[in-house]
């Protein structure tokens, strides 16, 4: 027994040194089975683009990066054999993401083969149109102008986090989200038009919506230091929660079903508020099922509730 454990000792110790070895001479890669194992080959590359104004992404399993730089161009890094292409046309860059063959095992496949597409615009240009259909990704967007945009879902069950910072976009014709996260800094939407479902939610500092619509679904809508201009939202079994927000204009909420409202430090002329089948709260009291401050002034909050109780203060 003696002579058996001292055998493995020794087999223990030579394994771990031929571990070590093999990291140091770069064989620290992935073998995953794809009818047959496969050694994951990682790619990094960047290529300079033409002058272009439009933007189309469709895909899965792809983060997607579009900021401001020096010049047009394109960087792509990720598993070889899931790369994306691209090609240009004119004013227009297509991005295409490739299907991950069926079979791929491997420990970490999925956060291994996903690819990394960084798109870089210069300080002085801006964007007509981009249009992003992508699922199990991360679409980030840093500084830069975007006349019309529309984020769809191209996968029910997988779709992908949204962050945009320092972001104007004059005309948000679709941004549909399931099960997913937007995340709004320092940025400003025009005729924005979000649907939010199953479980999303959507974040926003020091953000301006204006002339825009929010329908949700079981979703959450966190406001914090932004203004509305002319805002209306529609939510069923969803909680909204604004603070320190200037409202201009007629904003409006309604909620059905179950959910809340909640709001404190806000900047507005008026009131009206009607909670159907549950309870006003202003500044700590209740004011039972409706209140109102100067439901005719220019600039004023409407919120209408089925079930949902309104807390401001």
């Amino acid at each position: 027994m003696r002579k058996y454990f001292v055998t493995g000792f020794y087999l223990l110790i030579v394994g771990g040194l031929l571990l070590l070895g093999g990291f140091i001479m770069g064989g620290n890669k992935l073998v995953v089975w794809n009818h047959g194992f496969q050694v994951v080959t990682k790619i990094d590359q960047t290529d300079p683009l033409n002058d272009f104004k439009n933007i189309y992404i469709e895909g899965k399993d792809m983060d997607v990066n579009i900021r401001l730089g020096d010049r047009y161009k394109i960087r792509m890094a990720g598993d070889k054999s899931s790369l994306p292409t691209h090609e240009q046309h004119d004013d227009t860059l297509t991005v295409t993401g490739q299907t991950q063959k069926n079979g791929t095992v491997g420990v970490g496949v999925d956060a291994i083969n996903r690819a990394h597409v960084t798109i870089t615009v210069p300080m002085d240009k801006s964007l007509n149109n981009v249009h992003i259909r992508l699922s199990n990704g991360y679409i980030r967007m840093n500084d830069v102008t975007i006349e019309d945009l529309v984020k769809s879902v191209k996968d029910m069950d997988y779709d992908s986090n949204i962050y945009m910072s320092d972001v104007t976009v004059n005309n948000v014709k679709k941004l549909n989200m399931y099960d997913t996260n937007l995340t709004l800094i320092n940025t400003k939407l025009n005729n924005a038009n979000i649907v939010a479902n199953a479980y999303s939610r959507i974040e926003a500092n020091n953000v301006t919506f204006l002339k825009s619509n929010i329908n949700m679904d079981e979703s959450d809508l966190i406001v914090k230091e932004s203004n509305f201009d002319t805002l209306k939202a529609m939510a069923n079994h969803s909680k909204i929660s604004i603070s320190k927000t200037t409202m201009m204009n007629k904003n409006e909420f309604r909620m059905y079903s179950s959910g809340r409202f909640n709001a404190k430090d806000l900047t507005v002329e008026g009131m009206n508020l009607t909670s159907e089948n549950g309870y006003v709260r202003y500044n700590d009291k209740k004011q039972g099922e409706t209140y109102q401050i100067k439901s005719d002034a220019q600039n004023l909050l409407t919120v209408v509730t089925t079930k949902a109780p309104i807390t401001i203060n």
